[in-house]
Formats: C-alpha cells, structure tokens, sequence
C-alpha cells in the first residue's frame, strides 16, 4: 500500500513538471533571452563619442597648460659636435649664457671645459671642402658641369 502512494506521489510530481516545462518554453522562443547587440547600439556609440572627447580635452589642456618639467625651451643648444672615435663624441653645448664642452662617451658624459669667452658659431656656413666641392658640381644639371671643366 505504501508503494502504491508513493508511485502515485511520484506520477503526480512528474506530471506536474512536465505541464510546467512545457508552458515555459511555449511561452518564451529559443533565443529571445539572449540580448542582441542593436539593443546597445546606442549605447555603445555614446561610450565611443565619451571616449573620443576625454581624449580631446585631455589633449587641449595638455597642449594649454601642459608643459613638461624638464624642457630646456631654446636655453640648451648643441652648437657643434665632434666625432673622436666609434661611440666618443665632443659637444659644444650652449647652456642660458654659458658655453660647456662635454665629452660623451657610451657609458658616461663630462664636462670638459667651461668657456670663459663664448665661441661664435655661424648658421649656414658654405662647406669649403674639396670633397664637398666636387659633390656640389656632381650633382649640379650636366651642361653647367660641362662648361665647368672646359674653363679649368
């Protein structure tokens, strides 16, 4: 008698879900819980335009405001450089007012000398060498060339 409950029991419970299951899935198709993406469509293009103007105004007050610390700004110029072997160079360095001759090697830059009288350098100065010389007539148009060489 005890089994025939139970058997019953079990029947009704197993019924009972199954007219569940069955009213779940016919009341809601395969997929439509499934968020599809045209839905943040909006949203997605209004993070993209947040995104864009943050870098635009980050940009803005950088290019205002922002001015690095450690810039020299025009007061540190290279005036003259020379090569005294394969990674060993001398610079002339123009510091504010001041004229410094450093030495740079590959692991390590000195100072040289201070300048006590600064050294006048020339922008654009005409390259006077016999290399350069012949180089310049080179590459100038064929008939000035020719007429060159006639004349020497």
């Amino acid at each position: 008698m005890r089994f025939i409950k139970q058997a019953w029991l079990f029947v009704l419970l197993a019924l009972s879900s199954m007219q569940v299951l069955a009213e779940t899935t016919a009341s809601s198709p395969i997929g439509e819980g499934v968020t599809q993406p045209s839905e943040h469509f909006g949203q997605i293009v209004l993070s993209l335009v947040l995104v864009l103007l943050i870098i635009f105004i980050s940009a803005w007050l950088l290019r205002r405001y922002g001015r690095f610390p450690g810039v020299a700004e025009g007061n540190l110029k290279v005036l003259g450089a020379l090569s005294v072997g394969q990674r060993e160079r001398i610079l002339l360095l123009q510091v504010g007012e001041d004229q410094i001759l450093v030495g740079v090697t590959s692991s390590r830059i000195s100072r040289l000398h201070q300048l006590e009288v600064p050294v006048e350098v020339k922008d654009n100065v005409p390259v006077t060498s016999q290399f350069s010389q012949r180089l310049q007539d080179a590459l100038k148009p064929k008939g000035n060339n020719q007429q060159a060489r006639e004349d020497t």
